[in-house]
């Protein structure tokens, strides 16, 4: 907790894809130049002044790039090392609840079962929830609200990337953001972009545009992606945090300020490492949201 009359700091990380040695490439990058070095690279971030000042770590899925039970280990080590684990706080992505399609055809309740077990394992390991959503009253200014995006348990190539909250998550996230109604400070954090932009809106924010088929494969459905934020408009929810994407995003949605975080082990053009920094002013009134950058 934060002193009296010093702001409470957050870092935002996301897709970590933290692998089983540190040599292993990321399974999602170009054949050709496939993507190492995702471990030394956590290690760095870890290490950086923003993440030791900050009084609590969120990480908004994809800790692993399998989800397996070895990358996970490596995440919570790591956070231990450095007296950080207490600080974590972490929703799962769609590569911590999959195999990727790589599977025999067979027994699907099998497969679904399996994944949801390692996913959960992964976070009891550091003693966090795995019912969704939850809420952790992380300061007496600010809640955060953890859903699951995931469609519980990918099973298809195809359907790897997809997100899904459904009906009932999304009647708990209401009645949880009722309870804790009195927090100047609301935060909703979950892995799929509950808005991803059009070919034309994209350009406009210089950001590279998806195709029609690219949106449609990362998508949370229409219907929940309006519920959603319906429910952060009527209980005046400050932030929408995401990942998934890659993407250093950060703008408004029907009054909502939706902020999507780069990949944290990804070196940016110029080899650096990002992720967001958020300080929540000492009454709770403004919340700055700084593109934190460590060298690579």
């Amino acid at each position: 907790m934060a002193k009296a009359g010093e702001p409470y700091r957050i870092v935002h990380l996301s897709d970590l894809h933290l692998t089983r040695s540190d040599g292993r490439a990321r399974t999602e990058m170009d054949l050709f130049r496939p993507l190492r070095g995702m471990n030394a690279a956590f290690r760095k971030v870890l290490d950086s002044d923003a993440v030791h000042r900050a009084h609590r770590i969120l990480v908004t899925g994809d800790v692993t790039d399998r989800g397996d039970a070895y990358s996970w280990e490596i995440f919570w080590k790591e956070l231990e090392a450095r007296d950080l684990a207490e600080k974590a706080l972490v929703v799962p992505g769609n590569h911590d609840v999959c195999c990727l399609g790589v599977r025999l055809p067979g027994a699907r309740k099998g497969y679904r079962k399996e994944d949801l077990r390692k996913a959960a394992a992964g976070l009891r390991r550091g003693g966090l929830p795995v019912r969704f959503p939850w809420a952790v009253r992380t300061d007496p200014r600010v809640a955060v609200f953890g859903l699951n995006s995931n469609n519980l348990g990918n099973l298809t190539a195809a359907g790897n990337a997809l997100g899904d909250l459904g009906y009932y998550q999304l009647k708990g996230l209401a009645e949880s953001l009722h309870r804790h109604r009195d927090a100047p400070v609301k935060i909703v954090a979950l892995h799929h972009s509950p808005n991803i932009p059009g070919e034309d809106t994209a350009r406009k924010r210089g950001q590279r545009p998806l195709s029609a088929l690219e949106r449609l494969g990362h998508q949370i459905p229409r219907p929940q992606r309006q519920a959603l934020l319906l429910l952060c408009v009527t209980h005046r929810v400050r932030l929408l945090l995401h990942g998934h994407l890659h993407t250093a995003e950060d703008r408004r949605v029907s009054g909502i300020r939706i902020v999507g975080a780069p990949a944290a082990t990804e070196p940016d053009g110029s080899g650096n490492l990002r992720f967001w920094d958020y300080a929540v002013s000492p009454d709770g009134g403004r919340v700055r949201c700084t593109l934190a950058i460590c060298g690579g």
